[in-house]
């Protein structure tokens, strides 16, 4: 018989632990999701689906349309399964009557009124009407001058007066009509400034020749001299002695 394996009952406890978290994430995202769908109105999004089938039955629905048909139809059927999920706690919204039939043309025919309505508005926008001038009853003209008859049509216009303008005058023309020379502005006054000296010396130029010649000793020779001088390591006897007779002195 095979042998029965041991069951661990604190691995047991952190697996069903672990299921029941898993499964409390879960329903935790299925229930934003369904708020989330809940919050967009279904009616609304049926009546775009009843338009394209409106327009499928006439042979008039674009490829891309029936792509969208498709995801409405699919969007509807999730937003009411998340609104029955919900319940009573799903949001409300204000419900339309669907315009066809009767109703629809009497929407149409008042959208047509309105927009005769609105382009006779035009018309006469800017324009003042006598009947509604007189009609003011906040007017500051006198009665006896309100029943003064006014001529229907545009009053005539105003003549212009006669203004004759005087002849131009050039500034720059004298009497005799010789144009006049320009006048050259005034030089501006200069300090007088003393007369610059020129200061002659003689001192002489002092040169460190040592300093310069040290800048052009050979590096084999210039190393040799630090090793006498006990810079970099210490040198055996011998090696004094060498330099000692090539001539580096310590």
């Amino acid at each position: 018989m095979p042998k029965e394996r041991s069951v661990n009952p604190a691995q047991a406890q952190r697996k069903a632990d672990k299921q029941k978290e898993i499964n409390k994430n879960k329903k935790n995202i299925q229930n934003q999701r369904n708020e989330k769908l809940a919050k967009r109105n279904p009616d609304r999004l049926q009546r775009q689906i009843d338009e394209l089938k409106e327009l499928e039955g006439r042979g008039a629905l674009r490829p891309k349309d029936k792509e969208t048909l498709a995801q409405l139809e699919r969007d509807v059927k999730g937003i009411r399964r998340a609104r029955e999920a919900l319940g009573d706690a799903a949001p409300k919204f204000p419900s339309h009557e669907r315009r066809d039939g009767a109703g629809g043309r009497h929407d149409r025919q008042d959208r047509g009124d309105a927009r005769d309505e609105q382009r006779e508005r035009r018309q006469h926008l800017g324009k003042r009407r006598r009947e509604e001038e007189h009609r003011e009853p906040d007017s500051d003209t006198d009665p006896e001058v309100r029943d003064i008859p006014m001529p229907r049509d545009t009053p005539p216009p105003l003549p212009r007066q006669d203004r004759r303008r005087e002849p131009f005058t050039d500034p720059q023309v004298g009497p005799d009509g010789q144009r006049l020379p320009h006048a050259l502005p005034t030089k501006p006054a200069v300090a007088s400034l003393p007369p610059a000296q020129l200061v002659y010396t003689s001192a002489p130029q002092l040169r460190d020749l040592k300093k310069e010649a040290t800048r052009f000793v050979p590096s084999a020779v210039a190393q040799k001299k630090k090793r006498v001088k006990g810079e970099g390591r210490l040198l055996e006897p011998e090696e004094i002695e060498k330099l000692e007779k090539a001539g580096y002195y310590a």
